[in-house]
């Protein structure tokens, strides 16, 4: 019997070349995972910038924003701002007025190089609202003193915008002509016109302070604070009204003006100049216009041919005589004292305007987030 030895050689060379393969896919295994690792990781990073970067838009923006804006922009109207978010991230936010007093923003974040497949992008988009005061402006004239009406008067609280106002929006909101308290005597005499919804409002809440001097997140005290123009007591004004120089509103660097009510087409410099008007105490005025808010520590007296656009608070009593006074807004008189009374007399109107109201109101209001870090994820 013969046997037949088979060679041997070449296998280890065949095992080396096996375990080289096996190790190779292996390694190639590990690479592949590693590299998908750090893509993955890479992303997230980039997608958290870029969320962080959105969220910084929506809190920059009532950081940056410019009052002008609020009388400015038109329902529909648009306006951009950009920031630097660290680790060159950046954000575009994109804001849209949806209403008197309403804004949708959208900010977009983005980081990572731009064009490319390494870039993240993330949009929030939330609603801001003016954070202006909360008056609960019950007529177009709310007082708790004693009241006295005589001559040519007219209180409307039927809802319209000013004369030669065109930007107020269509919506109403029609109130009490005059809201007095239970305790209030009201004389009236002469031909006298009080209109509303009812023409004449006795409610607690004219008595009640927090009425006059509480605004929600504000008050009397902090809008008096931030006021643009501020007039010792014992004051007495002739002739406020619009200053203009250049072509432009010389607003809080002279003190007489009070901006410009009498709006036209195109617009003049002081239209959107809205100042709120703050007496240390008795504030006298005599003839000329003006815008805003005014706040009276005292009584006010306002003596002939003065136009007032907005809002007015006075803390004593209310006298206005003469002819040509008109309010066009709303106005409350506190009396604090048993002696501050109303009395309007004349050729004098008081008329509400909900429009007047809110563009005097906000225009020194910053937006606020409609609900506190309430926004969506937009795609």
């Amino acid at each position: 019997m013969h046997r037949t030895l088979q060679s041997e050689q070449g296998m280890a060379l065949l095992m080396a070349l096996g375990a080289i393969v096996i190790i190779g896919v292996l390694i190639g295994g590990v690479v592949f995972v590693a590299t998908q690792d750090y893509r993955v990781g890479s992303n997230t990073v980039r997608e958290t910038r870029a969320a962080a970067a959105a969220e910084l838009g929506l809190n920059r923006l009532p950081q940056d924003w410019n009052l002008a804006d609020n009388q400015r922009l038109r329902v529909g109207d648009t306006l951009t701002k950009s920031y630097t978010a660290p680790r060159g991230a950046s954000v575009k936010v994109t804001v849209t007025k949806v209403s008197g007093v309403a804004f949708w923003a959208v900010s977009e974040g983005t980081a990572g190089a731009l064009g490319s497949q390494a870039t993240a992008r993330r949009r929030y988009g939330t609603m801001f609202r003016l954070d202006m005061p909360q008056m609960n402006f019950m007529g177009a004239i709310t007082t708790q003193g004693n009241t006295t009406v005589n001559g040519n008067v007219t209180v409307n609280g039927n809802d319209a915008p000013p004369a030669g106002w065109t930007a107020c929006g269509s919506s109403t909101q029609n109130v009490a002509g005059a809201a007095i308290s239970p305790t209030t005597t009201a004389t009236v005499n002469g031909s006298v016109t009080v209109n509303g919804s009812p023409p004449v409002l006795t409610t607690p809440a004219a008595g009640d302070t927090n009425t006059y001097f509480n605004y929600g997140s504000s008050n009397y005290q902090s809008l008096a604070a931030a006021a643009n123009l501020t007039y010792a007591g014992n004051t007495m004004l002739t002739g406020v009204g619009p200053i203009v120089l250049g072509g432009v509103c010389q607003s809080s660097a002279i003190p007489a003006n009070w901006g410009e009510p009498t709006h036209a087409s195109p617009a003049g410099p002081c239209e959107s100049y809205f100042p709120v008007i703050h007496a240390l105490g008795d504030l006298k005025v005599t003839t000329g216009r003006g815008q805003g808010i005014l706040l009276v520590d005292g009584d006010l007296n306002i003596a002939g041919n003065f136009t007032f656009d907005g809002a007015v608070i006075v803390r004593g009593g209310l006298k206005m005589s003469g002819t040509g006074n008109k309010v066009s807004g709303a106005v409350m008189a506190a009396s604090v004292d048993v002696n501050d009374n109303v009395a309007v007399v004349g050729n004098t109107s008081i008329l509400y305007s909900s429009c007047a109201l809110i563009t005097a109101l906000s225009a020194s209001a910053y937006p606020k987030q409609a609900k506190e870090r309430g926004w969506v994820d937009l795609y």
